[in-house]
């Protein structure tokens, strides 16, 4: 990848979420936390095949038959009747260790049962200017081939990633990529055209943290006007901007001059509000969910490293329209109900 186009991704970073403006390149990525790593396959764990993947992003030479930069997440071949058709891809954050969302994509594949893959890119940046289509779509649909529909979804910067990556294949008319999830993150031009959703029916979701002081919030709510007209709102009270993920976020500030806002919730009731508005994207994207063949949740570990019993939501027809209508308010009771807090 050319430095000035990392450097302008990275003066669009620091601009658009806050932080000072950065001049040059910092030698920095945040590292995965270690339920983090516990989550990512085995395959995929080591530093040295993230690297890896990394310089065959930077140079270029990503494939859909060999090297595909991403890291696959599959659900259970005993939890689910049948292959699914829709799937999820997770776009990072700036400056993110890739496997920092291996808690998120390992819920999306164990708990839901969606192929999910998390891509990989050369200094972990997930957008950059002049580059308006990643080609990940058709890396992670020959992964996962029975897929029909795929939801776009990102964290902050990653959303910008998923963001453009949809708006492009949305105006190609290609059908595949069905949905988009906002995660700390907003609609906004970054030298893709005019991105605007807002008369469409794209099924979208767009999750805030309300204790989140990286993203500009101003920003934020001005440009909530270019989501499309069947956009899922979700604030969740008392989480910040790092618990998107699960990745050590401490050196940020002496690399990136971010300071995030204080945590008063546990991460895990974060990713599960992820996983529910995922779902609940994926519910209206015109494909049967997939069907879990025993109705007992896995356990994954919870911020304590303790095992906390997953509670996930009906998704009968029922289930889906109460998922799709819900509010803050009745997703917290839920988490209350599941874990006790």
């Amino acid at each position: 990848m050319p430095t000035s186009k990392l450097i302008e991704s990275l003066l669009l970073l620091s601009s658009s979420y806050g932080g000072r403006q950065l001049q040059e390149i910092p030698d920095y990525t945040s590292p995965p936390l270690p339920i983090a790593l516990e989550a990512t396959p085995e395959d995929y764990r080591s530093d040295a095949v993230t690297d890896e993947m990394r310089a065959v992003a930077g140079a270029g030479n990503c494939t859909a038959t060999e090297d595909r930069c991403h890291i696959p997440f599959v659900p259970p071949a005993d939890g689910f009747e049948g292959d699914s058709q829709v799937g999820v891809i997770f776009y990072p954050g700036a400056l993110v260790d890739p496997r920092g969302y291996s808690v998120v994509a390992n819920l999306l594949a164990t708990r839901y049962g969606f192929p999910t893959v998390i891509p990989v890119f050369n200094g972990d940046l997930a957008f950059t200017f002049g580059i308006c289509d990643s080609g990940r779509l058709d890396f992670a649909q020959a992964e996962f081939p029975s897929v029909e529909k795929w939801i776009l979804a990102g964290h902050s910067f990653g959303g910008v990633a998923a963001m453009v990556d949809m708006w492009s294949r949305w105006n190609e008319g290609d059908e595949r990529a069905a949905g988009l999830v906002m995660l700390a993150s907003y609609i906004q031009s970054v030298g893709c055209g005019d991105i605007d959703f807002s008369n469409t029916t794209l099924p979208m979701a767009n999750v805030f943290a309300y204790n989140d002081e990286i993203v500009n919030i101003t920003n934020w709510e001005q440009n909530q006007v270019y989501l499309s007209n069947n956009t899922e709102h979700t604030k969740i009270y008392g989480a910040n901007h790092g618990q998107f993920g699960a990745y050590d976020d401490s050196g940020r500030f002496e690399a990136l001059g971010q300071v995030d806002g204080e945590a008063v919730i546990p991460s895990f009731v974060v990713w599960d509000f992820i996983g529910a508005s995922i779902a609940s994207v994926a519910s209206r994207v015109g494909v049967p969910m997939p069907v879990r063949i025993n109705a007992t949740a896995p356990a994954i570990e919870n911020d304590a490293g303790e095992d906390s019993q997953r509670c996930p939501p009906d998704l009968s027809d029922s289930g889906v329209k109460s998922l799709a209508i819900s509010t803050i308010s009745s997703l917290i009771a839920a988490a209350l109900l599941c874990f006790h807090l």
